[in-house]
């Protein structure tokens, strides 16, 4: 997932959602950090309460104190990606006729992860690709900003086929 240079879809893109991420967002780094407080709480506590002297108890300890703590931020970001991905499955079903088309949030982090086009049909014909892209940022510790925009791809047979089957719709084969 490339960083783009500019921010604005162009002529050919049309804009679905707008996010940023924050870079202490990751549940792993924040249960990390929250371990740490937790064994510094465990060891402070361990002065006041001679029963909280074991290895075991504060393996227990803190585990438990950074899953709690840890919860909520993998719970909004579950609702963030379950939002963005009904908000880019509104604008797909909208764009593309078809409400089968839609995406998860499984498959959305994975878009967002892997940066590759997601190929959308229109009335069973190739036509538009749905990216996720990175907004360039001027900072380095600025928040993550991401795009997603649905692109109009040329059909593999290139637009003379299309005219001519136009041509010949329009015309009727004169």
């Amino acid at each position: 997932m490339g960083t783009t240079s500019h921010s604005h879809p162009s002529g050919d893109t049309v804009e679905v959602v707008r996010w940023a991420r924050k870079p202490g967002d990751n549940p792993i780094v924040r249960f990390a950090t929250f371990s740490i407080l937790g064994v510094i709480l465990w060891l402070i506590l361990m002065i006041f309460m001679p029963g909280l002297r074991s290895f075991g108890l504060a393996t227990i300890f803190t585990a438990v104190f950074a899953t709690i703590l840890t919860v909520p931020t993998v719970t909004a970001q579950r609702s963030q990606l379950r939002g963005l991905a009904k908000r880019i499955n509104d604008t797909i079903t909208e764009m593309t006729d078809a409400s089968t088309d839609k995406i998860s949030p499984k498959q959305l982090r994975k878009l967002i992860k892997s940066g590759e086009p997601l190929p959308l049909l229109v009335n069973g014909v190739p036509g538009l690709q749905l990216h996720v892209k990175r907004v360039a940022s001027v900072k380095d510790d600025a928040p993550e900003k991401l795009l997603a925009v649905i692109t109009v791809a040329p059909v593999s047979s290139g637009t003379a086929s299309f005219d001519r089957l136009l041509e010949a719709a329009l015309y009727g084969g004169r």
